[in-house]
């Protein structure tokens, strides 16, 4: 059996079928859903956004930190996460976390809403899904996911960019009214730390509006896109997450009746949260580049101001006697903490965005 209609970012599930009920009325309409059940796909997109933010920008910041940062300063996630915690406190998992406070809640609406558009519209032109009995085939899932990944991609560009030039910063994070460590420079300059041996870091930014006024002020406000097409490069993988999502789920629909079925909520989450492996499994090697380039200080000149370089930088990495194997894992430098992440962002987001729609009485749209 098919999806539902509308679906999610990485590390979330659309529903399955059988997960509600659906009334033989809203079945009759869903091949033709009006402007205000659109609109509740964008509305709970909202909603799951910020639950994706709030549960997984830690093992966010612990992904950039290890890809960007220089060869050899962690040994792994965990090294990254303690080295964190002891020296920047564990607020500092949460710096850059403001502008996809914002930034993520409009893009998962925009994700959710554009890919629940194009399936209806892929279901009406292939005579697919509603009340038809056909599903809507696995290619036009991938279509739809990779339209939705483009479209998304106009908000997140600038947003990352602010969130991963605040996490690039080393200085410790304070509760509001705890006294900081002594300062030199001002307030955005250094911030000398205690720990494990003193050290200064250096701090760009006072906030991610002072980021993106510094980008615009030296490169326009065109320079909040300057990393496009690698974000578009990055998020093409959204065809990938959503092609599987269907296929994982017609998986374990076919094992109703065996002594492996699962119900269909558990099928959501597992099929959700195996789809975002397949989709960070496709997407990191991209990811580490858009990084790379979004960690350009501005008003310095750029290190990689293109994918190439930012490619070139990573494949050089290992050193000129490294075989290519271990040049291919320096792509995939993060994908711990990404593999982390994906159950639990899946299952937090998956409830919060299906319950929206239930509060909201959402239309489904179901393959028999």
């Amino acid at each position: 059996m098919a999806a539902q209609s509308r679906g999610d970012g990485p590390g979330m599930a659309s529903a399955t079928p059988g997960l509600t009920k659906v009334l033989p009325s809203t079945e009759k309409k869903s091949n033709n859903e009006g402007s205000s059940g659109s609109l509740k796909g964008y509305a709970a997109g909202t909603a799951s956004g910020v639950t994706k933010l709030l549960n997984g920008h830690p093992f966010d910041s612990i992904k950039v930190r290890m890809q960007v940062s220089p060869q050899g300063t962690y040994k792994g996630p965990i090294d990254c996460f303690l080295q964190m915690a002891r020296k920047e406190s564990l607020l500092g998992l949460y710096k850059g976390a403001s502008p996809p406070a914002v930034g993520w809640a409009v893009s998962d609406s925009i994700l959710l809403g554009t890919l629940h558009n194009l399936r209806l519209q892929f279901s009406r032109m292939t005579g697919t899904g509603g009340d038809t009995g056909k599903p809507l085939p696995v290619q036009y899932h991938a279509l739809a996911g990779l339209g939705a990944g483009w479209t998304n991609s106009l908000i997140t560009t600038p947003t990352e960019n602010l969130k991963t030039l605040l996490q690039m910063q080393f200085q410790r994070v304070h509760l509001p009214g705890v006294r900081s460590f002594a300062t030199s420079g001002g307030p955005a300059s250094t911030v000398t730390m205690s720990g494990s041996g003193a050290e200064t870091a250096a701090r760009h930014f006072t906030g991610p509006i002072d980021a993106a006024q510094q980008i615009i002020k030296h490169h326009g406000v065109i320079g909040l896109w300057r990393t496009l097409p690698a974000t578009l490069t990055f998020r093409a993988s959204f065809a990938v997450m959503f092609g599987s999502f269907e296929v994982f789920n017609k998986a374990f629909a076919n094992l109703k009746g065996t002594p492996y079925e699962v119900s269909p909520s558990i099928a959501t989450l597992l099929s959700g949260g195996l789809a975002a492996e397949c989709f960070w499994l496709s997407a990191l090697p991209a990811d580490n580049i858009k990084n790379m380039m979004m960690a350009d200080i501005p008003g310095e000149k750029p290190k990689y101001p293109t994918m190439r370089s930012a490619f070139v930088q990573i494949w050089n990495r290992p050193g000129p006697d490294a075989g290519v194997l271990r040049r291919i894992k320096m792509f995939y430098t993060g994908f711990t903490p990404c593999a982390l992440r994906a159950f639990p962002v899946n299952a937090a987001a998956l409830f919060v965005y299906e319950g929206c729609m239930e509060l909201m009485g959402a239309e489904r749209t179901v393959s028999k």
